[in-house]
């Protein structure tokens, strides 16, 4: 397709107030099943009836609409944003700093556009490509004070220097429990109910809860409306058979006189 036809239009930004009633990609099922509560719930009788009711039906549709799509977005944040921090693991381990460095070089990535995020995770990564067999020792004692939080304890706890006889095997040494035991645990926090809630309220903006607020309200709007509409056309029903009752009661009841009179003449 080319031309105006291909154009995205400007109804997928939210999808609230869009022409589509339902996309491809949403449940039809779903949809079916909410028009037939509606209709067992307000029994549209008229073209009329059934115009406001289906108002109502696309309104509500469409608030749905609004909520799956901020639940997508910020699952997509999420994933964008932690994903690749996720799947990032650190250097091998190298004796001196410039096998590391060359290492790196030759394994830059492409684009360096990626998300920078100062979580554990990243921490852990950075402190332990930067180990080196021939490290200086009051270097790598600066880098674990550095690395604060529960991290540096754990360290002069689990990997004490005294308990190795030289220097590379004690760097090695602080390399293997950062890899294999401090940046799993990290990774496992990250994937946690309670970080992954913390990063979607960073996510989910004053402004944004605001402008799905008013988008709400709208559609709100709407259905009040629409429910109106409903209740007026079925009163106005309503009275109009009533009328209609009262005038055919004279009616009958001056032909029962009638019949009644015939009856006596006999």
């Amino acid at each position: 397709m080319t031309g105006k036809h291909a154009r995205r239009p400007s109804a997928y930004k939210h999808g609230g107030f869009s022409k589509t009633v339902l996309f491809p990609w949403e449940d039809a099922e779903e949809f079916e099943a909410l028009r037939r509560s509606l209709k067992d719930e307000f029994n549209p009788l008229g073209a009329l009836e059934e115009e406001a009711v289906y108002t109502i039906l696309t309104c509500i549709w469409r608030k749905r609409r609004i909520r799956d799509k901020r639940n997508l977005d910020t699952l997509a944040a999420l994933q964008e944003k932690e994903l690749e921090t996720l799947s990032e693991e650190p250097l091998p381990f190298f004796d001196t700093k410039h096998e590391g460095n060359i290492y790196a070089l030759t394994h830059m990535p492409k684009s360096d556009d990626r998300p920078r995020d100062h979580n554990k995770v990243s921490q852990l990564i950075g402190f332990s490509s930067s180990l080196y067999g021939m490290l200086g020792v009051d270097y790598l004692w600066l880098m674990i004070d550095m690395l604060g939080g529960e991290f540096s304890p754990h360290l002069e706890r689990e990997v004490p220097q005294e308990k190795y006889p030289t220097i590379p095997e004690w760097v090695q040494a602080v390399k293997r429990e950062v890899d294999d035991v401090l940046l799993p645990r990290a990774r496992a926090e990250m994937d946690s109910p309670d970080y992954l809630a913390a990063k979607a309220a960073e996510f989910i903006t004053t402004d944004r809860i605001l402008e799905d607020l008013d988008l709400e309200e709208r559609l709100d709007a709407m259905v009040d409306r629409a429910m109106r509409r409903l209740a007026q056309i079925k009163f106005m029903k309503q009275i109009s058979a009533t009328s209609e009752t009262a005038k055919s009661a004279p009616l009958l009841q001056i032909e029962g006189l009638v019949k009644k009179k015939g009856n006596n003449k006999k």
